[in-house]
């Protein structure tokens, strides 16, 4: 069973923190952290752009994949980690910036993709941390 957890930055911070999400009416996004050996949370306000849903995987390296991560397999083929409606899938990062071809490109690899291609691909990066990873026009290679 997957974890359901997610992960934003924390508001006029650089901080990233992980847990469960709670949006507010007027739009405040807060994600609950359970303190250590507490049954008490601590509450961040996140930037709601920022939020990202874990996907339940990880990388070669053990590191848990999130939606906005930028992901490789086998050093090429940078990918942005969506959800698009239904299921988990990836957009070539020269064509993330580009919303008129936005569903023409975008990847809907299926559960056995994922777990044949898991010893080969990583995490480089993430859309708000490293945005020079994603080429600002579409025409780039």
């Amino acid at each position: 069973m997957r974890k359901i957890k997610f992960r934003g930055k924390v508001k006029g911070k650089c901080d990233w923190v992980y847990g469960s999400l709670l949006v507010y009416g007027d739009g405040e996004h807060n994600i609950h952290v359970p303190r250590k050996h507490n049954y008490k949370l601590d509450a961040w306000n996140v930037v709601p752009e920022t939020v990202g849903q874990f996907t339940g995987l990880t990388d070669r390296n053990g590191k848990e994949i999130y939606e906005g991560d930028i992901i490789t397999v086998n050093g090429r083929y940078p990918r942005v980690v969506l959800w698009d409606k239904m299921s988990w899938s990836l957009m070539p990062t020269k064509f993330y910036q580009d919303k008129d071809f936005w569903v023409m490109n975008l990847q809907h690899p299926g559960p056995d993709w994922w777990e044949k291609f898991a010893g080969e691909f990583e995490v480089i990066g993430n859309i708000h941390d490293n945005p020079d990873l994603i080429p600002n026009q579409s025409t780039e290679v």
